[in-house]
């Protein structure tokens, strides 16, 4: 009877994970390709520089099989790339295989959840509830519906914690290591859960693990150690962050040098920005009111998480207090607190991207303040249902309705209109000596050897970055007949015979002389304002 019972039970829990799975899925999967609106340029570097390897053995720059991939004058973690490999290998270089492998692994880290809420709690309803609540996450589901590096770290992190909680201590290292190779942020945050849970476990076992797998850090310390790849953290972090001089002198003068050297210096002024930092990213305004300002970030009308959402963690709170002195409760907090930390020594005042780990031990709490909140009075529940269909309402109008008509342009949001570019220019390269392609938008040489399917080993010979030599920064300067840089149409428009794209900015209406050249297309934003002038002179 007992073994009839354990059955059931198992059949329960499979059922519920699969129907918990198919949810996340869909969610992530539907549209995919048109929500976000375009690929923008980081999601393009990821799928070429697949495509390149597939193609060739070597990434955009000709080096074979690297760990750090150079593209876009930036420096890329090789976990997505490669994983893309065998996806592009089959269903081609396009923006739904480009933007599989998150959506796919973030469905996955669904029933990952499930199973960790179990392994801590023992509550099957708690567990549910957190594979439901994490599958319809606006915050999750922001960075697995895109190319987001994130969202293919994220699975690697869960895993490994699920792993690791389950006793598979050798595999759950080595797949916290895994999200090293994926995402800049987690190569802070893996190392320091590693520490937590050999806290949490104190198994000689695990510890002889985790120096077994240890090994695996190896390649990715050394490749993260060339100039490349430390000058990114240089600039990324508050590492490049120094006070301008006219701010010292005036600091100086009205606190006087004493003053100035206690309260300003370094240790002081590092603290403070890195503590605001850090707070930041519990506030009630990123959390649930405004979130951020950074259009791939951002949702409009709400923060990272539903509106609904702050009044679960409020139910939630008064659990936390009585349950703190509990080793699997102290757990979850320690996580949730240690999440933020490597978005903390960044330059951004907050991040949702570099602390997309706080979402799950969140989503458990949150779990929490609803199974409190369905004990209470039928009014009440009724009361917080309405609530919660207008938050998770609000949202889904957001995401698909509202939020692409501000979040299209430029490289700080999804670089609408360069695929719409490539197609009306690609099929009549052939006519001119040289097009010129303004960079205003930044990254169009990505663009248009993604979209054209460019041939890697012939762009392996002419790949060059203009930039900052030093930091290996800038724009692709080209290929073939194709010239990346800024428009000066005072001066080009007396260029013969060339195809000029850009902005209305760079090429005013009123500046088109009928006799030297003529507008052959004007394309739009969603919001219907100019993208983008192709005018050809002669």
């Amino acid at each position: 009877a007992a073994l009839s019972i354990s059955n059931v039970f198992m059949k329960k829990t499979w059922l519920t994970l699969i129907l918990i799975f198919v949810l996340a899925a869909g969610l992530r999967l539907v549209k995919i390709t048109k929500y976000p609106l375009s690929l923008n340029w980081d999601e393009a570097a990821f799928a070429y520089n697949a495509y390149s390897v597939l193609q060739t053995g070597k990434d955009e720059y000709g080096e074979v099989l690297p760990l750090q991939f150079k593209s876009v004058g930036d420096y890329k973690n090789p976990m997505y790339i490669y994983l893309l490999v065998p996806v592009i290998k089959g269903g081609g270089l396009n923006e739904l295989t480009t933007r599989i492998p998150p959506a796919v692994l973030g469905a996955l880290t669904i029933p990952l959840l499930y199973i960790i809420a179990w392994t801590l709690f023992k509550n099957r309803l708690l567990a549910t509830v957190s594979g439901v609540l994490l599958a319809i996450s606006p915050w999750h589901l922001q960075f697995t519906r895109a190319g987001a590096d994130v969202g293919v770290s994220s699975f690697f992190v869960v895993l490994g914690i699920c792993l690791f909680l389950r006793k598979k201590y050798l595999t759950g290292v080595a797949s916290l290591i895994g999200s090293m190779y994926s995402y800049f942020a987690d190569k802070m945050f893996a190392p320091i859960m590693i520490l937590l849970l050999l806290l949490m476990r104190q198994s000689r076992k695990a510890v002889l693990s985790v120096a077994v797998a240890g090994l695996l850090l190896l390649p990715i310390l050394f490749a993260s150690s060339s100039a490349g790849p430390k000058n990114k953290i240089f600039i990324t972090t508050l590492l490049s962050y120094s006070q301008p001089d006219e701010l010292v002198r005036k600091l100086r003068a009205e606190d006087g040098s004493v003053i100035y050297a206690v309260f300003h210096n370094p240790v002081v002024e590092y603290g403070y920005m890195i503590m605001d930092r850090y707070l930041n990213h519990f506030s009630p305004s990123f959390l649930f009111i405004k979130g951020l300002e950074d259009n791939r970030q951002r949702i409009l009308g709400m923060g990272m998480m539903y509106w609904s959402d702050s009044l679960l963690l409020l139910l939630s709170l008064p659990l936390i207090a009585v349950n703190i002195k509990k080793k699997n409760w102290q757990f979850l907090i320690v996580w949730l607190l240690l999440s933020p930390m490597p978005a903390a020594i960044t330059r951004d005042p907050v991040h949702a991207r570099r602390a997309f780990n706080m979402i799950y031990p969140l989503i458990i709490l949150i779990s929490y303040g609803l199974i409190e909140l369905l004990k209470q009075k039928m009014v009440v529940k009724m009361v917080f249902g309405g609530f919660l269909l207008w938050s998770v309402g609000l949202y889904f109008l957001s995401y698909y309705v509202f939020t692409p008509l501000v979040t299209y342009k430029g490289s700080a949001g999804w670089q609408y209109g360069y695929k719409q570019l490539v197609e009306f220019v690609s099929p009549i390269k052939g006519q001119y000596a040289k097009i010129v392609i303004d960079t205003s938008y930044q990254g169009p040489y990505i663009f248009f050897l993604f979209y054209e399917k460019y041939p890697p080993l012939r762009y392996q010979q002419q790949a060059k970055l203009v930039g900052v030599e030093g930091l290996a920064l800038g724009e692709g300067v080209g290929y073939d007949n194709y010239s990346f840089r800024p428009i000066f149409w005072p001066a080009d428009r007396g260029n013969k015979k060339i195809l000029y794209a850009g902005p209305p900015e760079r090429i005013s209406l009123q500046d088109i002389d009928p006799k030297s050249a003529k507008l052959l297309k004007t394309l739009y934003f969603p919001d219907e304002t100019e993208a983008f002038r192709v005018v050809e002179t002669f």
